[in-house]
């Protein structure tokens, strides 16, 4: 059977590539943004911290449909399913390689991020004047929350998509097209319903944010318990399913 560690290494090589593609594409429209302004109108105050979260916020996002597209592939192609391995160990591993590389490309995040907040020092300064009367040590926990949210949510919806994707191959596998068409519609439904339901949750987070800092921190807790408590059930189906109908495709 195949280690955890060379599979870990299979998995996870080709998508923190993808991390460093993504990050120095990130940085070159960043550079070129700033040279735009520089030459045209000039670099105003804020704006090298303006535009290099614009531009990370939007390749995060870029990551994230990359790191899911990848996560299908896996249970999909005969490269990865003919790797003596458990199931169970295929599944778990691969997503946490995906975890691992969004996370990698977050601590490239976190020092860009953190390198342009130096640079306009003044300006976020005078922007945040009444949040820096904060704790300092509940901001830390809120903030510390918050990203454990944010991991948690893209475990939730990793699992999601692959929960819909191994029912509706699955049910082709042996469901008439009426009996298949029905039952996609009804997963359909319960996955608007789920994205509704978080999406809820997470204004209620965002209305409840500023009771974070002065040390109410039950909203952050009772939302990653429900979003960790579906996406371990999600995770165990799957694995389910994996193991009972998942069939590969030629590469």
């Amino acid at each position: 059977m195949t280690s955890f560690g060379s599979l870990f290494k299979v998995l996870g090589m080709q998508r923190f590539r993808k991390m460093n593609d993504v990050a120095g594409l990130s940085l070159a429209a960043i550079f070129v943004s700033l040279l735009w302004s520089w030459f045209t109108t000039g670099i105003s105050s804020g704006q090298v911290f303006s535009v290099t979260e614009s531009w990370l916020g939007s390749a995060s996002m870029v990551v994230w449909i990359l790191l899911a597209i990848d996560n299908e592939h896996v249970y999909t192609r005969d490269t990865f399913r003919l790797i003596p391995v458990s199931d169970m160990k295929l599944y778990l591993t691969n997503l946490l390689a995906s975890l691992s590389a969004f996370v990698y490309f977050g601590l490239i995040h976190l020092v860009l991020m953190g390198i342009s907040a130096r640079i306009d020092h003044k300006f976020l300064m005078d922007l945040t004047h009444g949040v820096a009367d904060t704790p300092v040590q509940k901001a830390l926990i809120t903030m510390g929350l918050l990203i454990i949210l944010v991991l948690v949510l893209m475990i939730l919806i990793w699992t999601t998509i692959s929960f819909a994707h191994l029912v509706v191959r699955t049910t082709g596998s042996f469901l008439p097209n009426i009996g298949r068409r029905i039952v996609n519609a009804i997963l359909y439904l319960l996955i608007i319903y789920l994205v509704v339901r978080v999406l809820v949750y997470l204004f209620e987070l965002v209305s409840h944010f500023g009771v974070s800092f002065q040390g109410d921190y039950s909203p952050f807790i009772f939302m990653i318990s429900i979003f960790l408590g579906l996406a371990i059930v999600e995770a165990i189906i799957n694995i389910f399913l994996l193991k009972k109908w998942g069939e590969t495709i030629a590469n």
